[in-house]
């Protein structure tokens, strides 16, 4: 039995010799990934970010055309609770405003938390993902131009919403960080709507999706602001 276990202090040495340098690096790598991404553990990350849009609709052969501007605002703080792991809170305001033979206006108001994901460790920066889910305020005003007597229709409401978006961060010094990509809001949300002047109310439920490019500013620092 002494013999046996003598015969095989060679193999367990070796084995150590073998599994060393695989631990070495392994922790090299963890640790690089720590220095290398701007997006570290207990780091926070500050943001402003927007989005507009503009479109033309028209219905050939009844001369009605309708233009449509959007505009969007993002603010959004949070902290990276593992490295390239982002977890913290958003506030997103929406405006669409129409005007033609349908004039109308619509607001939306998201609050919600959000988790985040970076994908690359480079410190220049990296793509990322960011899923969303949270409560949202609807408001529509839509004036009906194109009968005898105009009519208004006035709709209010909430619901439960969800923002998915994909962009790419791109991170100057260390400290400041441009962002550029899509978003995806998908909103579902009960509403009453009251048509003036007749004064009559009906509810209904409605879904929203939404796909716009946004373009933002993001400040990451070690420690909050306070």
């Amino acid at each position: 039995m002494k013999n046996h276990l003598k015969d095989c202090k060679p193999l367990f040495f070796l084995s150590f010799l073998l599994l060393l340098p695989i631990s070495i690096l392994s922790q090299q790598a963890k640790s690089q990934d720590s220095l290398n991404t701007p997006f570290r553990k207990g780091r926070w990350l500050t943001g402003l970010s927007g989005s507009i849009s503009s479109n033309i609709s028209e219905v050939r052969g009844l001369n009605e055309k309708t233009i449509t501007n959007e505009f969007g605002l993002n603010i959004s703080t949070g902290q990276f609770i593992k490295d390239r792991w982002l977890f913290g809170g958003n506030l997103n305001a929406d405006r669409a405003s129409s005007g033609g033979n349908v004039d109308s206006t619509r607001e939306t108001l998201f609050i919600g938390p959000f988790i985040a994901y970076y994908l690359s460790q480079n410190h220049r920066g990296s793509l990322f993902t960011k899923l969303s889910p949270g409560y949202v305020r609807y408001n529509e005003d839509i004036q009906l131009n194109s009968i005898a007597s105009p009519n208004e229709i006035l709709s209010e409401g909430g619901g439960f919403g969800t923002l998915i978006g994909l962009g790419y961060s791109y991170v100057i010094h260390d400290k400041i960080a441009f962002d550029i990509g899509f978003d995806l809001n998908l909103f579902w949300i009960g509403i009453d709507q009251e048509e003036q002047p007749l004064g009559t109310v009906t509810s209904q439920n409605i879904s929203i999706s939404n796909t716009a490019f946004t373009f933002g500013f993001n400040v990451i620092l070690d420690d909050f602001f306070f």
